[in-house]
């Protein structure tokens, strides 16, 4: 790496450069049976270079290949996006827990065991269903070097266990999944088939909704597809092209006291935790919005410069990405906002949600998996449903409660979230 850097240099350059190698191990299991199994390697080199206030970048997935992405990056940069700031000089960095060598160590075996588990289970709620499942296990080593001195190299594991179904009875399509993802050989296989036989049961149970408002208890699941157009508008790019409404709003409350979201690449065992971001800045804890107030965007070297800000550790080449997502859970158990619902709705799959204009915080969609609660029990599924809601007004001034049991997502790691006031139409409405 030391090479390619020195000779950007000697060619007028800054440069950054990032190498990554991963294995992953996968098994996966459809109609009931063993479907695949994968073990893959792949290999790439990122190289960012800005010359004369340029920037320039190429990709290579070929070991040795560095001379010849110097060469690509650097014709790139003479017609590339002007910027406005500099690599940054190595600064000291946290040390996250998120390599776990009993990942390496779990056998495709007992991979196959867990997924065949799984899939059994499955198979005992009714002769019909196409049960699904799998099991994967990742081992990823990232380098990120630069002119400025920086080098630093880590090492991350993730496992990751899930299992669903999906089920045919007359016009009734029902389907419904859950997973375990963690750094560490983590999950639970009674709490992921509870989930399953309890979404099972339900769904085939299908319940009359009137259309009108509705107290509603998001999923984490279902809470995933309502806060997209929150990061939308927390991002930097947005926020320095003026089209977010967050734009100047900085230490203003525009949430209820009772939300918090966390940007956080330090966490331990989380799933986008690092030492540095993709242009080498040092990972960070970073409050976004703190008891409703907005505190921070999610910012590269780009926007933070340009909207006097501070990196913190979510930069790419082409804008922020954010490693950890966290919604600070409130205090009680989730099955007790249930309880304390006397006429509502649970949410747990959606399809189809959006925001056709995300910076207007409308979301948008269908129910795919949810169920009416009457005097805090879940009585049936509700069947050719949509909600609506502006995320905006509803966790500012609707939001009524936050579970003390979070999940993670992928894109984040949320609690439960008990909405009032959420719109649901039905297909005769």
């Amino acid at each position: 790496m030391k090479a390619v850097l020195d000779e950007a240099l000697k060619r007028g350059a800054e440069a950054t450069l990032i190498s990554s190698e991963s294995r992953r191990t996968e098994v996966s299991f459809d109609f009931n049976r063993l479907k695949n199994v994968e073990d893959t390697e792949s290999f790439g080199l990122s190289l960012q270079v800005i010359k004369d206030g340029k920037l320039g970048m190429a990709n290579s997935t070929r070991a040795g290949g560095e001379e010849e992405l110097l060469e690509k990056a650097l014709s790139v940069a003479e017609f590339g996006s002007a910027v406005s700031y500099e690599f940054p000089a190595p600064e000291p960095h946290a040390n996250p827990r998120m390599f776990y060598r009993e990942v390496t160590q779990f056998q495709l075996d007992d991979m196959i065991s867990l997924g065949e588990e799984l899939v059994e289970f499955i198979k005992t709620l009714d002769p019909a269903i196409n049960g699904s499942a799998g099991v994967s296990r990742n081992v990823i080593r990232k380098t990120i070097a630069n002119t400025r001195g920086l080098l630093a190299s880590w090492e991350k594991t993730s496992f990751f266990v899930s299992a669903g179904f999906q089920f045919v009875e007359g016009q009734n399509l029902l389907q419904s999944w859950d997973w375990d993802a963690s750094c560490s050989v983590r999950y639970d296989l009674g709490r992921m088939k509870a989930k399953i036989k309890e979404d099972f049961e339900l769904g085939r149970k299908n319940v009359h909704v009137e259309p009108g408002v509705y107290d509603v208890l998001f999923t984490p699941m279902g809470f995933a597809s309502i806060i997209h157009p929150i990061l939308a508008c927390l991002d930097g790019r947005a926020v320095m092209r003026g089209i977010s409404p967050f734009k100047d709003r900085i230490g203003e409350e525009i949430f209820a006291p009772s939300f918090s979201l966390i940007e956080d690449g330090t966490l331990d065992d989380g799933l986008g935790s690092q030492l540095y971001d993709d242009q080498g800045v040092a990972c960070r804890r970073t409050p976004l919005i703190d008891r409703g107030v907005l505190r921070e965007y999610l910012v590269d070297l780009e926007s933070a410069r340009r909207l006097g800000r501070k990196p913190i550790g979510t930069g790419t080449a082409s804008g922020s990405r954010p490693n950890n997502l966290l919604v600070i859970p409130g205090e009680k158990p989730w099955e007790d906002l249930l309880r304390g619902m006397k006429r509502g709705i649970v949410i747990d799959q959606t399809m189809g949600a959006w925001a056709g204009n995300p910076y207007t915080g409308t979301v948008t969609g269908n129910i795919s998996l949810g169920f009416l609660v009457i005097d805090g029990e879940k009585v049936g599924r509700v069947k050719d449903c949509m909600f609506s809601l502006n995320v905006f007004s509803h966790l500012k001034s609707n939001l009524l409660a936050l579970s003390r049991e979070s999940k993670n997502t992928g894109q984040a790691i949320l609690p439960y979230c008990l909405v009032g006031g959420v719109s649901i139409a039905t297909r005769t409405s």
